[in-house]
């Protein structure tokens, strides 16, 4: 079980003494009312005159007094104790996602700063290599073509970025028109099959399936789906792409470590990584499967893993077919 931090510890704390002492008041709020109660009724009893004709009617006035006063405090007590544990239930959670909230930003931006580091510290020791030495010509081909796909690194984590933040706050334009989903997938496997030459990937594409939607979100999407494969892969990766009646579908199948049944949906939010440690030792933002949803939900489509046999995870993405 891991520990929370000090200062989370201390607000948790603080939290937990302050409503402890709300309920402790309204207790004694409610036991202080009461006592004040049976003390004018012993008053009045005691104020009664036993000779009086009209005693008895006194007596059950009285009596009928501290009872409406005592069902008046108990409702009034219930019903301010359910206000409180109410607000305190809604304020617990309110502040447990915005520390959580907090959290996670504190671990995007550290592997955003790693993210965005490295290809920099990559470009620039391979660029001050060339300046400093003279190399053959295979040699530098090879540096320039590591620093390109380096920059390619950089520019695809800036994409990310960019259209996260503007698909958040409603900025992000969508422009639809019927295109070719054959060719744009086979285009998108072409550019990770040269960025990542080390793994096969296989594809079985049907043919001129065309789907309403924004080309670039698409690319994007199936960009980060792929490269998410990639990076998790140990040996090769299928992708499909099938039509049904009305609708097709994008499967694509690795043999990573696999994602936890509990995890299946929180890999879809934003910032969230699975927390195994085959997993979190690869590089990444949480951003990505977050992007994949938003364009498929976007687009009418619905996006869903499964488990790869004997190890692994399917991807699923459905979309509708152009009318």
């Amino acid at each position: 079980m891991t520990t929370k931090p000090k200062k989370i510890q201390i607000i948790y704390i603080i939290y937990w003494v302050m409503l402890a002492y709300i309920v402790a008041a309204l207790i004694w709020w409610f036991i202080a009312l009461d006592q004040q109660n049976r003390e004018m009724t012993n008053y009045m009893f005691l104020s009664l005159d036993s000779g009086d004709p009209q005693y008895i009617r006194e007596l059950e006035r009285i009596q009928d007094f501290r009872s409406r006063k005592q069902a008046q405090y108990l409702g009034e007590g219930l019903t301010f104790f359910l206000l409180i544990i109410g607000a305190a239930i809604f304020v617990f959670r309110a502040m447990r996602n915005q520390l959580k909230l907090s959290q996670e930003r504190q671990s995007f931006m550290m592997a955003v700063t790693h993210e965005l580091k490295t290809p920099i510290a990559v470009s620039k020791l391979n660029l001050e290599t060339l300046l400093k030495r003279r190399l053959e010509e295979p040699v530098q081909q090879k540096f320039l073509h590591n620093t390109l796909d380096e920059m390619n690194r950089l520019n695809a984590l800036c994409s990310n970025l960019l259209m996260s933040s503007q698909l958040d706050s409603g900025g992000f334009s969508f422009t639809p028109e019927k295109l070719d989903l054959s060719q744009l997938l086979q285009g998108c496997i072409r550019d990770a099959s040269i960025r990542f030459p080390a793994r096969r990937i296989h594809d079985t594409v049907t043919p001129g399936i065309r789907v309403t939607g924004d080309r670039f979100q698409l690319q994007v999407a199936l960009n980060n789906l792929i490269e998410n494969a990639v990076k998790y892969s140990k040996d090769d990766i299928m992708v499909t792409l099938q039509q049904d009646s009305d609708t097709c579908t994008i499967q694509l199948k690795d043999s990573g470590p696999g994602i936890p049944d509990i995890d299946k949906q929180k890999i879809f939010e934003k910032f969230y990584r699975v927390g195994n440690e085959a997993t979190k030792s690869a590089k990444g933002t949480g951003l990505g499967l977050y992007l994949v949803a938003r364009i498929v939900k976007k687009h009418g489509g619905t996006l869903f893993v499964t488990d790869n046999q004997p190890t692994g995870s399917i991807f699923n993405i459905q979309l509708p077919l152009s009318r």
